[in-house]
């Protein structure tokens, strides 16, 4: 579930090894909203990427205004077993609130290599380190790499990355 990304840095300054416990070796990505100009009229483009398709049912998303981080882990009991999904309903394991992503857009998995993430045969495609995804082919993740699903821009972490992060914002 997305929580706030000041949530999590007050979870850091209370007790890093706690937080470091919480997170048991899981990676993490972090959503920061684009720092967009507003536009001449003083209306932002943006808005047009606010349509909600969550079929009734609210479910925490990605997306917005408020910078927000997630576990990378499996939440629902759905036909992708293994695989950690990432999409616009919600029905997905990862929720991004954006018309640009599709309904089930990619997923991650562990592999031997370490995580993975493989666009579904999305509509916008999914890019990792700026380079588009073949779709169906696995893109390895190394911390710190930027990804983009549809127009949401995300950065994935490990958990030491993470927490280094934290740890650098804390101090800088």
């Amino acid at each position: 579930m997305p929580e706030s990304l000041l949530a999590w840095f007050n979870r850091f300054m209370d007790d890093p090894k706690k937080l470091e416990a919480r997170l048991a070796g899981r990676p993490v990505l972090l959503y920061e909203p684009p720092e967009t100009p507003p536009t001449e009229t003083g209306s932002d483009e943006d808005d047009d990427y606010q349509f909600r398709t969550q079929s009734g049912i609210s479910v925490p998303a990605i997306g917005g205004g408020e910078p927000l981080a997630v576990i990378v882990e499996k939440t629902k009991d759905n036909a992708c077993q293994r695989r950690v999904t990432v999409g616009r309903t919600s029905n997905n394991d990862i929720v991004l609130d954006d018309n640009s992503v599709s309904r089930f857009h990619a997923w991650l998995q562990l592999d031997d290599a370490g995580w993975t993430i493989v666009d579904a045969g999305s509509r916008n495609g999914t890019w990792v380190g700026g380079k588009k995804l073949v779709v169906k082919a696995p893109a390895t993740l190394a911390s710190g790499v930027r990804v983009k699903v549809g127009a949401i821009e995300l950065t994935y972490f490990t958990t030491e990355g993470f927490l280094k992060m934290l740890k650098s914002r804390a101090t800088g």
